[in-house]
Protein backbone atom coordinates (compact mmCIF):
# COMPACT_ATOMS: atom_id res chain seq x y z
CA UNK A 1 0.00 0.00 0.00
CA UNK A 2 1.29 3.50 -1.16
CA UNK A 3 1.46 6.20 1.46
CA UNK A 4 -0.04 9.27 0.89
CA UNK A 5 1.13 12.47 2.26
CA UNK A 6 -0.67 14.01 5.01
CA UNK A 7 -2.21 17.92 4.47
CA UNK A 8 -3.40 19.98 7.05
CA UNK A 9 -2.08 20.65 10.96
CA UNK A 10 -4.50 18.20 12.35
CA UNK A 11 -3.06 14.98 10.89
CA UNK A 12 -0.77 14.21 13.75
CA UNK A 13 -3.35 14.93 16.46
CA UNK A 14 -5.62 12.47 14.39
CA UNK A 15 -3.69 9.70 13.00
CA UNK A 16 -2.75 8.06 16.34
CA UNK A 17 -6.18 6.95 17.06
CA UNK A 18 -5.93 4.96 13.69
CA UNK A 19 -3.37 3.10 15.68
CA UNK A 20 -5.46 2.46 19.20
CA UNK A 21 -8.93 2.29 17.75
CA UNK A 22 -8.73 -0.81 16.22
CA UNK A 23 -7.78 -2.91 18.59
CA UNK A 24 -10.58 -2.69 20.35
CA UNK A 25 -12.07 -4.83 17.69
CA UNK A 26 -11.43 -7.77 18.85
CA UNK A 27 -14.69 -8.02 20.86
CA UNK A 28 -16.84 -6.18 18.41
CA UNK A 29 -18.54 -6.98 15.16
CA UNK A 30 -21.16 -9.28 15.40
CA UNK A 31 -20.22 -10.61 19.02
CA UNK A 32 -17.02 -12.48 19.49
CA UNK A 33 -17.50 -15.95 20.28
CA UNK A 34 -14.88 -18.68 21.24
CA UNK A 35 -16.51 -21.22 19.33
CA UNK A 36 -18.41 -20.11 16.37
CA UNK A 37 -21.08 -22.04 14.94
CA UNK A 38 -19.67 -24.09 11.69
CA UNK A 39 -22.49 -23.29 8.87
CA UNK A 40 -24.79 -25.95 7.98
CA UNK A 41 -24.14 -28.32 5.31
CA UNK A 42 -25.81 -27.56 1.85
CA UNK A 43 -29.01 -29.60 1.77
CA UNK A 44 -32.33 -29.91 -0.51
CA UNK A 45 -35.21 -28.53 1.39
CA UNK A 46 -38.70 -30.52 -0.03
CA UNK A 47 -41.72 -28.64 -0.48
CA UNK A 48 -39.98 -24.88 -0.61
CA UNK A 49 -41.97 -23.20 -3.58
CA UNK A 50 -40.26 -19.81 -3.01
CA UNK A 51 -36.21 -21.01 -2.79
CA UNK A 52 -33.44 -23.63 -3.46
CA UNK A 53 -30.22 -24.61 -2.08
CA UNK A 54 -27.63 -26.20 -3.57
CA UNK A 55 -23.68 -26.69 -2.73
CA UNK A 56 -20.70 -25.60 -4.87
CA UNK A 57 -20.92 -28.42 -7.57
CA UNK A 58 -23.91 -26.50 -8.71
CA UNK A 59 -22.35 -23.28 -8.41
CA UNK A 60 -19.35 -24.21 -10.55
CA UNK A 61 -21.65 -25.17 -13.59
CA UNK A 62 -22.09 -21.93 -14.49
CA UNK A 63 -25.88 -20.98 -13.87
CA UNK A 64 -27.78 -18.75 -15.89
CA UNK A 65 -29.93 -15.82 -14.49
CA UNK A 66 -31.59 -17.86 -11.86
CA UNK A 67 -35.14 -18.48 -12.58
CA UNK A 68 -35.93 -18.92 -8.90
CA UNK A 69 -34.79 -17.49 -5.54
CA UNK A 70 -31.70 -19.27 -4.84
CA UNK A 71 -29.71 -19.76 -1.57
CA UNK A 72 -25.98 -21.69 -2.51
CA UNK A 73 -24.22 -22.63 0.51
CA UNK A 74 -20.10 -23.95 0.94
CA UNK A 75 -18.57 -22.42 -2.03
CA UNK A 76 -15.50 -22.33 -2.09
CA UNK A 77 -13.32 -20.48 -4.90
CA UNK A 78 -10.17 -22.47 -5.41
CA UNK A 79 -6.90 -21.96 -3.94
CA UNK A 80 -9.01 -20.53 -0.70
CA UNK A 81 -10.42 -22.17 2.46
CA UNK A 82 -13.04 -19.91 3.18
CA UNK A 83 -16.70 -20.59 2.65
CA UNK A 84 -19.32 -18.41 0.84
CA UNK A 85 -22.83 -18.32 1.04
CA UNK A 86 -24.74 -16.63 -2.15
CA UNK A 87 -28.30 -15.16 -1.53
CA UNK A 88 -29.52 -15.41 -5.33
CA UNK A 89 -32.91 -13.71 -5.95
CA UNK A 90 -34.35 -14.49 -9.59
CA UNK A 91 -33.03 -12.00 -12.61
CA UNK A 92 -30.61 -9.83 -10.27
CA UNK A 93 -28.22 -8.00 -11.75
CA UNK A 94 -26.18 -6.17 -8.35
CA UNK A 95 -24.24 -8.24 -6.07
CA UNK A 96 -23.00 -6.97 -2.47
CA UNK A 97 -19.92 -8.76 -0.68
CA UNK A 98 -20.42 -8.40 2.86
CA UNK A 99 -17.81 -9.35 6.05
CA UNK A 100 -18.53 -10.30 9.15
CA UNK A 101 -16.57 -8.94 12.29
CA UNK A 102 -13.68 -10.28 14.72
CA UNK A 103 -15.38 -13.50 15.86
CA UNK A 104 -18.30 -13.41 13.53
CA UNK A 105 -19.77 -15.38 11.06
CA UNK A 106 -21.81 -15.24 7.46
CA UNK A 107 -25.27 -16.21 9.04
CA UNK A 108 -25.12 -13.82 11.90
CA UNK A 109 -24.11 -10.96 9.87
CA UNK A 110 -27.19 -12.11 7.49
CA UNK A 111 -29.50 -12.10 10.66
CA UNK A 112 -27.94 -8.74 11.44
CA UNK A 113 -28.57 -6.92 8.06
CA UNK A 114 -32.19 -8.24 7.47
CA UNK A 115 -31.51 -11.32 5.28
CA UNK A 116 -32.19 -14.30 7.34
CA UNK A 117 -34.90 -14.64 9.61
CA UNK A 118 -33.87 -16.30 12.84
CA UNK A 119 -30.49 -15.98 14.09
CA UNK A 120 -29.19 -19.77 12.78
CA UNK A 121 -27.11 -20.99 9.65
CA UNK A 122 -28.99 -20.36 6.60
CA UNK A 123 -31.37 -22.13 5.01
CA UNK A 124 -33.43 -21.45 2.45
CA UNK A 125 -37.11 -21.35 4.01
CA UNK A 126 -35.68 -18.86 6.46
CA UNK A 127 -34.23 -16.23 4.19
CA UNK A 128 -35.71 -13.30 3.65
CA UNK A 129 -36.00 -12.68 -0.10
CA UNK A 130 -38.60 -9.73 -0.59
CA UNK A 131 -35.76 -6.87 0.25
CA UNK A 132 -32.98 -8.78 -2.36
CA UNK A 133 -36.10 -9.73 -4.98
CA UNK A 134 -36.92 -6.21 -4.93
CA UNK A 135 -33.67 -4.46 -5.55
CA UNK A 136 -32.34 -7.24 -7.25
CA UNK A 137 -29.54 -7.69 -5.54
CA UNK A 138 -27.82 -10.84 -5.16
CA UNK A 139 -25.92 -10.96 -1.21
CA UNK A 140 -22.57 -12.98 -1.35
CA UNK A 141 -21.87 -13.74 2.20
CA UNK A 142 -18.07 -14.71 2.94
CA UNK A 143 -16.66 -16.70 6.35
CA UNK A 144 -13.10 -15.25 7.90
CA UNK A 145 -10.92 -18.00 8.90
CA UNK A 146 -9.21 -17.97 12.21
CA UNK A 147 -5.26 -17.61 12.37
CA UNK A 148 -2.74 -19.91 14.34
CA UNK A 149 -3.67 -20.32 17.90
CA UNK A 150 -7.36 -18.87 17.68
CA UNK A 151 -10.53 -19.86 17.32
CA UNK A 152 -12.21 -16.42 15.97
CA UNK A 153 -13.05 -15.79 12.51
CA UNK A 154 -11.58 -13.20 11.43
CA UNK A 155 -9.46 -11.04 8.55
CA UNK A 156 -6.46 -9.83 7.89
CA UNK A 157 -6.45 -6.54 8.06
CA UNK A 158 -3.14 -4.65 9.63
CA UNK A 159 -5.03 -5.33 13.03
CA UNK A 160 -6.14 -8.80 12.73
CA UNK A 161 -4.55 -12.16 11.00
CA UNK A 162 -6.63 -14.99 9.71
CA UNK A 163 -3.84 -16.49 8.30
CA UNK A 164 -4.66 -16.12 4.96
CA UNK A 165 -4.32 -13.74 1.86
CA UNK A 166 -7.57 -11.97 2.48
CA UNK A 167 -6.72 -9.61 -0.24
CA UNK A 168 -6.40 -12.60 -2.47
CA UNK A 169 -9.45 -14.33 -1.31
CA UNK A 170 -11.59 -11.42 -1.97
CA UNK A 171 -9.99 -10.32 -5.30
CA UNK A 172 -10.91 -13.84 -6.44
CA UNK A 173 -14.42 -13.98 -5.25
CA UNK A 174 -14.95 -10.55 -6.94
CA UNK A 175 -14.22 -12.11 -10.32
CA UNK A 176 -16.04 -15.31 -9.36
CA UNK A 177 -19.21 -13.44 -8.23
CA UNK A 178 -18.98 -11.32 -11.99
CA UNK A 179 -18.08 -14.33 -14.00
CA UNK A 180 -20.69 -16.78 -12.30
CA UNK A 181 -24.08 -15.02 -11.80
CA UNK A 182 -23.09 -11.85 -14.78
CA UNK A 183 -23.69 -9.34 -12.68
CA UNK A 184 -22.52 -5.47 -12.28
CA UNK A 185 -21.88 -3.59 -9.78
CA UNK A 186 -19.92 -5.40 -7.22
CA UNK A 187 -19.78 -3.32 -3.75
CA UNK A 188 -17.81 -4.50 -0.90
CA UNK A 189 -19.13 -3.95 2.68
CA UNK A 190 -17.74 -5.09 6.27
CA UNK A 191 -19.09 -4.46 9.76
CA UNK A 192 -16.69 -3.75 12.49
CA UNK A 193 -13.60 -6.08 11.59
CA UNK A 194 -15.06 -6.34 8.32
CA UNK A 195 -15.03 -2.38 7.79
CA UNK A 196 -11.75 -2.05 8.30
CA UNK A 197 -11.00 -5.09 5.90
CA UNK A 198 -13.16 -3.26 3.37
CA UNK A 199 -10.85 -0.24 3.97
CA UNK A 200 -7.63 -2.40 3.67
CA UNK A 201 -9.00 -3.54 -0.01
CA UNK A 202 -10.32 0.33 -1.03
CA UNK A 203 -6.28 0.64 -0.76
CA UNK A 204 -4.84 -2.48 -2.17
CA UNK A 205 -7.36 -3.55 -4.69
CA UNK A 206 -9.00 -1.16 -5.75
CA UNK A 207 -10.24 -2.11 -8.85
CA UNK A 208 -11.78 -5.55 -7.14
CA UNK A 209 -14.90 -3.38 -6.23
CA UNK A 210 -17.19 -0.86 -7.62
CA UNK A 211 -18.60 0.63 -4.34
CA UNK A 212 -16.76 0.20 -0.76
CA UNK A 213 -18.85 1.04 2.61
CA UNK A 214 -17.82 0.33 6.34
CA UNK A 215 -20.07 0.36 8.76
CA UNK A 216 -18.14 1.03 12.36
CA UNK A 217 -14.28 -0.12 10.80
CA UNK A 218 -11.52 2.99 11.16
CA UNK A 219 -9.45 2.80 8.16
CA UNK A 220 -6.32 1.41 9.48
CA UNK A 221 -2.32 1.81 8.35
CA UNK A 222 0.28 -0.32 7.15
CA UNK A 223 2.28 0.61 10.47
CA UNK A 224 -0.23 -0.38 12.93
CA UNK A 225 0.00 -0.05 15.70
CA UNK A 226 1.95 2.94 15.24
CA UNK A 227 0.16 6.00 13.15
CA UNK A 228 1.16 6.07 9.61
CA UNK A 229 -0.80 8.22 6.60
CA UNK A 230 -3.76 7.35 4.38
CA UNK A 231 -2.83 5.25 1.68
CA UNK A 232 -2.88 5.74 -1.89
CA UNK A 233 -5.74 3.52 -3.96
CA UNK A 234 -5.21 2.23 -7.13
CA UNK A 235 -8.08 4.54 -8.72
CA UNK A 236 -10.51 6.95 -6.97
CA UNK A 237 -13.37 4.32 -5.96
CA UNK A 238 -16.40 5.82 -3.90
CA UNK A 239 -15.69 4.87 -0.38
CA UNK A 240 -18.16 5.68 2.41
CA UNK A 241 -17.68 4.98 5.92
CA UNK A 242 -20.74 4.75 8.90
CA UNK A 243 -19.16 5.46 12.51
CA UNK A 244 -21.89 5.73 15.56
CA UNK A 245 -20.94 9.11 17.76
CA UNK A 246 -21.78 6.66 20.71
CA UNK A 247 -19.37 3.70 19.74
CA UNK A 248 -18.24 2.00 22.61
CA UNK A 249 -16.71 -0.48 21.43
CA UNK A 250 -14.55 2.11 19.90
CA UNK A 251 -14.08 4.80 21.95
CA UNK A 252 -12.97 3.27 25.47
CA UNK A 253 -9.80 3.17 23.13
CA UNK A 254 -9.84 6.86 22.01
CA UNK A 255 -9.67 8.24 25.54
CA UNK A 256 -6.56 10.35 26.45
CA UNK A 257 -5.24 9.88 22.31
CA UNK A 258 -6.01 13.43 21.64
CA UNK A 259 -8.56 15.84 21.99
CA UNK A 260 -11.02 17.04 19.41
CA UNK A 261 -10.76 21.21 19.16
CA UNK A 262 -13.73 23.34 19.89
CA UNK A 263 -14.59 23.23 16.37
CA UNK A 264 -14.22 19.60 15.80
CA UNK A 265 -16.87 18.75 18.68
CA UNK A 266 -18.91 21.86 17.33
CA UNK A 267 -19.52 19.93 13.89
CA UNK A 268 -20.05 16.78 15.40
CA UNK A 269 -16.97 15.17 15.73
CA UNK A 270 -16.86 14.09 19.98
CA UNK A 271 -14.30 12.08 20.11
CA UNK A 272 -10.56 11.06 19.03
CA UNK A 273 -12.26 8.16 17.08
CA UNK A 274 -14.58 10.36 14.74
CA UNK A 275 -11.33 13.00 14.41
CA UNK A 276 -8.77 10.53 13.05
CA UNK A 277 -11.27 9.28 10.12
CA UNK A 278 -12.33 12.95 9.52
CA UNK A 279 -8.53 13.09 8.61
CA UNK A 280 -8.75 10.07 6.51
CA UNK A 281 -12.05 11.67 4.86
CA UNK A 282 -9.96 14.70 3.84
CA UNK A 283 -7.76 12.53 2.39
CA UNK A 284 -9.77 10.02 0.45
CA UNK A 285 -11.46 12.91 -0.91
CA UNK A 286 -8.48 14.31 -1.93
CA UNK A 287 -7.05 11.48 -3.66
CA UNK A 288 -10.32 10.68 -5.39
CA UNK A 289 -10.79 14.44 -6.69
CA UNK A 290 -8.44 16.73 -5.39
CA UNK A 291 -11.11 18.21 -3.24
CA UNK A 292 -10.72 18.94 0.50
CA UNK A 293 -13.68 19.43 3.00
CA UNK A 294 -14.32 21.21 5.57
CA UNK A 295 -16.13 20.84 9.01
CA UNK A 296 -18.82 23.88 7.95
CA UNK A 297 -19.59 21.57 4.39
CA UNK A 298 -21.53 19.29 6.51
CA UNK A 299 -25.22 18.25 5.71
CA UNK A 300 -26.60 17.93 9.39
CA UNK A 301 -30.17 16.60 10.33
CA UNK A 302 -31.36 14.98 13.14
CA UNK A 303 -29.75 11.47 12.88
CA UNK A 304 -26.18 13.48 12.83
CA UNK A 305 -23.93 15.10 10.11
CA UNK A 306 -22.67 13.86 6.73
CA UNK A 307 -19.73 14.94 4.59
CA UNK A 308 -19.66 14.50 0.76
CA UNK A 309 -16.99 14.87 -1.28
CA UNK A 310 -16.58 14.32 -4.72
CA UNK A 311 -20.33 14.40 -6.13
CA UNK A 312 -21.11 12.35 -3.01
CA UNK A 313 -19.07 9.21 -4.21
CA UNK A 314 -17.19 10.01 -1.05
CA UNK A 315 -19.06 10.10 2.04
CA UNK A 316 -18.39 10.25 5.87
CA UNK A 317 -21.06 9.60 7.88
CA UNK A 318 -21.47 10.09 11.75
CA UNK A 319 -24.49 8.95 13.20
CA UNK A 320 -24.86 10.93 16.39
CA UNK A 321 -26.68 8.51 18.67
CA UNK A 322 -25.32 5.08 17.66
CA UNK A 323 -24.03 2.75 19.39
CA UNK A 324 -21.52 0.22 17.49
CA UNK A 325 -24.02 -2.62 16.70
CA UNK A 326 -25.96 -2.62 12.88
CA UNK A 327 -29.01 -2.34 14.87
CA UNK A 328 -27.93 0.61 16.76
CA UNK A 329 -26.18 2.42 13.49
CA UNK A 330 -29.93 1.75 11.77
CA UNK A 331 -32.46 2.70 14.33
CA UNK A 332 -30.30 5.85 14.82
CA UNK A 333 -29.67 6.57 11.20
CA UNK A 334 -33.48 5.91 10.19
CA UNK A 335 -32.11 3.53 7.35
CA UNK A 336 -31.65 0.44 7.08
CA UNK A 337 -27.48 -0.56 6.39
CA UNK A 338 -28.65 -2.17 3.27
CA UNK A 339 -30.53 0.74 2.22
CA UNK A 340 -27.85 2.55 2.75
CA UNK A 341 -25.34 0.15 0.90
CA UNK A 342 -27.77 -0.08 -2.23
CA UNK A 343 -28.44 3.78 -2.83
CA UNK A 344 -24.79 4.23 -2.62
CA UNK A 345 -24.07 1.90 -5.41
CA UNK A 346 -23.32 2.56 -8.92
CA UNK A 347 -26.60 2.34 -11.17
Amino acid sequence: MQAHPLHAALRPAALPLTAAVCLLLAACGGGAVDEPTEQAQSLTRSGDTKATISGASAAKAGLPAAPANTLLADIRIPGFPHKVTVYRPAGATKAIVFLHGHGGNTWQLAYDLGFNKVMAPQTARNVNWDWLSRNGIIAVFAQGQAGPGSKLPTWSNYVFDSGQDDVAFLTALSNYVRAQYGVSPVALSGHSAGGVMTARMWCEATFAFDDYVSLAGPMPSTTYPLPGPTCTPAAPAPYYIVIGGKDSKLSMFAAGVTTPTPQQVSAGLTDTILTSEWARHQDRSNIACRETPTLGAAVADATGPTWNSCDARVRYKVVTNADHPIASLEQYAGIKMVDLIARFMKP
